[in-house]
């Protein structure tokens, strides 16, 4: 499989595993804990892991601090399944390429063959979330607006210690802008939010590059983490002192109050631009009055 390309010059080649997937690449996420806004969303497992290693991440947990993502090459089996599920019938829908896996990091062969799969149809969408800058293998594909490119954001302030492995964000930014010129519809997430020193002035800024952009829609989030995710994290986990309280879903997360700041002060920024939250528990989502459309759902 070919690695991915970057905009601002070459990224060092991603270590990955490659091996034959047994069980179904496709499935529903449904299981949301009661208290825990989250719609029920399709994600496609087409590798596990990423290779940037935020220090935060809860893939480190899910898969016990495993370096080195997996890629599965059973890829006929991948698109058997697929056409199956783009033929069934029933309302429009979004498929999630990016919840166990950075949708572009690892190599972009495998989202160029979706996009070019889903831009033979009309009825449903393909959703890659990324961190990575590398979208020039895509920019030229006939996707046709079925495939939605969402970057995952913070401030430099955040990213310099927590995402170390990831590529700048304002690269990321830049990334966003190359793909909307190209007709991709953009969505933004800010996810996880962390109320570092000078929180408010760092994603005061970020709103405000954001706003610029005007993608079609923004996901906020912010830091949780169940209790197993530290003692598989690396680099800099001081990032963990941040989490203050815990939620009936079982993670540790910033407290409510810092929480519903940090949302009001990025929804009163996004001038225009529709607003969601990422799990977050009911009642922050009620009194922010936001509506339930995240960055998983058409």
């Amino acid at each position: 499989m070919p690695t991915q390309t970057t905009l601002h010059g070459p990224a060092e080649k991603p270590v990955f595993r490659r091996r034959k997937r047994q069980s179904p690449f496709i499935r529903l996420f449904n299981k949301a804990p009661a208290g825990i806004l989250c719609p029920n969303f399709w994600l496609l497992a087409w590798a596990d892991g990423c290779p940037y290693q935020c220090t935060y991440c809860f893939l480190q947990g899910t898969f016990r601090g495993q370096v080195e993502p997996v890629v599965f090459i059973n890829l006929n089996d991948l698109f058997r399944e697929l056409d199956s599920w783009l033929k069934a019938d029933g309302a429009p829908r979004l498929l999630n390429a990016g919840e166990l896996t950075d949708s572009l990091a690892i190599t972009t062969y495998v989202a160029e063959k979706l996009v070019e799969r889903f831009g033979k149809q009309s009825r449903h969408k393909l959703l890659l979330l990324t961190k990575s800058d590398g979208v020039n293998a895509l920019l030229s594909l006939p996707h046709r607006g079925q495939t939605i490119l969402s970057f995952s954001l913070n401030p430099p302030t955040v990213a310099k210690r927590f995402e170390l492995g990831a590529p700048p964000p304002w690269h990321r930014l830049d990334a966003a802008t190359a793909a909307k010129k190209a007709g991709y519809p953009v969505r933004i997430r800010v996810d996880p939010m962390i109320p570092v020193e000078g929180w408010r002035e760092a994603y005061t800024e970020l709103a405000d590059r954001i706003s610029r952009l005007r993608p079609e829609r923004v996901t906020l989030g912010s830091l949780r983490f169940f209790p197993i995710v530290p003692a598989h994290s690396r680099r800099d986990k001081s990032v963990f002192s941040y989490g203050g309280e815990r939620s009936g879903d079982g993670r540790i997360r910033v407290p409510r109050d810092t929480r519903m700041e940090m949302y009001r002060l990025m929804v009163e920024r996004l001038e225009d631009v529709p607003v969601g939250l990422c799990k977050e528990t009911v009642d922050v989502v009620k009194a922010l009055g936001l509506p339930n459309k995240c960055n998983c759902v058409l």
